[in-house]
């Protein structure tokens, strides 16, 4: 993705007034809160999303799934109190309420 999503993620996390967001990598997912130092993105930097209260789990690792089964595994999962997330690498995301 390019240097724009996370000035979208923020616009985004704004409108919906939640800072929770679940990205997800090619290999991980990644839930946690945004960091937005005076609730205003002046200094935030284009290429990295900082989150606090970080949870990082390994996709393949995460979800073992089968035709009509699928199981998640939450204590495969690590948790970190503060992340930075390279913006090229995500390539999706959400807001959480």
């Amino acid at each position: 993705m390019s240097k724009p999503v996370s000035k979208a993620i923020y616009k985004i996390a704004e409108k919906n007034n939640s800072m929770r967001v679940v990205i997800f990598t090619e290999y991980l997912k990644i839930d946690g809160d945004i960091v937005l130092p005076e609730k205003r993105c002046d200094e935030c930097h284009e290429d990295i999303l900082a989150l606090e209260n970080a949870i990082v789990c390994r996709l393949k690792d995460y979800c073992e799934c089968d035709d009509d089964n699928c199981d998640c595994n939450d204590y495969v999962c690590f948790r970190y109190d503060w992340l930075n997330v390279n913006i090229d690498e995500i390539v999706a995301f959400s807001i959480l309420q």
